[in-house]
């Protein structure tokens, strides 16, 4: 590992300033769960590591109404899983949370840095995804606020510039009658990351049992996080029957680009998907009745 300035900016605005002065030489570390991991192999070699940590606009959760649940980016994993106010808005990310690597990763990981690593194999994105959540940023131009799935871009790439900070994650407030659900599946251990994740949530019609809004959303089986949006337009306007689930299982399957690994062929990970999204979008709706 080559010798590089260690920085610690007091704002976002310092931090921004300092990533535009170093022209792409410089990364963000907060938790530095993944950073400090591809530096040690040689993949990067930043000139400058611009430390956010001590940035207290980062750091909380909070919610309202209108605005829904706000996520600092310096929050970690083991924070949202132990929040009591996530438990009580949208528990499905305190039991996600539970799964994620072990205690020591989740204590150090952050959830700005799991986002804006791209890293492929995560769990959180597919939830956030699925609850139409959005990415607040901020540059030296000023802040931009983007879909979350809008900040995925290929393998270990995404939206951000190089002197932008993902600030904020905005979980929008769930309509009434919707439900959520996020299963993943590993072939190892439970502190494996998982070879799927598939997060299905779903709103119903105001008046009768029929999907208003459906989001099928398919993880670690291709580049980024992607929408099973022939999945969702098969579930949306019915009921969902056991018979329906399958075939949704079935259309989203063919919908990812999973690719053959050590932690199962595409053939293999093509039939996880569909028994996920099976059960996913059952349990969905029965919670959203």
């Amino acid at each position: 590992m080559r010798n590089f300035d260690y920085l610690e900016p007091k704002s976002v605005a310092e931090a921004c300033a300092l990533l535009k002065q170093h022209g792409g030489e410089a990364k963000i570390f907060a938790g530095g769960a993944h950073l400090t991991i591809l530096m040690k192999q040689g993949l990067y070699q930043p000139k400058a590591l611009v430390n956010i940590k001590k940035i207290p606009e980062l750091r909380g959760i909070k919610y309202d109404d209108a605005e829904g649940l706000t996520i600092g980016a310096l929050v970690t994993h083991r924070e949202i899983e132990t929040s009591a106010l996530v438990k009580e808005k949208f528990p499905v990310l305190c039991e996600a949370e539970r799964e994620v690597a072990n205690i020591r990763v989740r204590n150090m990981g952050t959830v700005g840095g799991n986002l804006a690593s791209g890293e492929p194999l995560t769990d959180l994105s597919q939830i956030f995804i699925a609850l139409d959540a959005r990415a607040e940023i901020t540059g030296p131009g000023g802040q931009r606020t983007i879909l979350l799935e809008e900040l995925f871009v290929d393998f270990y790439q995404t939206n951000l510039a190089d002197d932008e900070i993902l600030t904020h994650v905005v979980i929008p407030r769930l309509p009434p009658r919707s439900g959520i659900e996020y299963i993943r599946f590993s072939s190892s251990s439970v502190v494996d990351k998982p070879s799927a994740g598939v997060a299905v949530r779903i709103s119903l019609e105001t008046n009768n049992e029929l999907c208003q809004i459906v989001r099928i959303v398919l993880g670690c089986v291709g580049a980024t996080p992607v929408r099973g949006l022939k999945a969702e337009a098969l579930l949306t306007g019915k009921k969902v029957t056991p018979e329906l689930a399958e075939e949704a299982g079935a259309t989203a399957s063919q919908e990812c680009s999973p690719t053959s690994d050590l932690r199962g062929s595409e053939h293999y990970k093509r039939a996880i998907v569909r028994t996920l999204v099976r059960r996913a979008a059952g349990k969905a709706y029965e919670r959203a009745l």
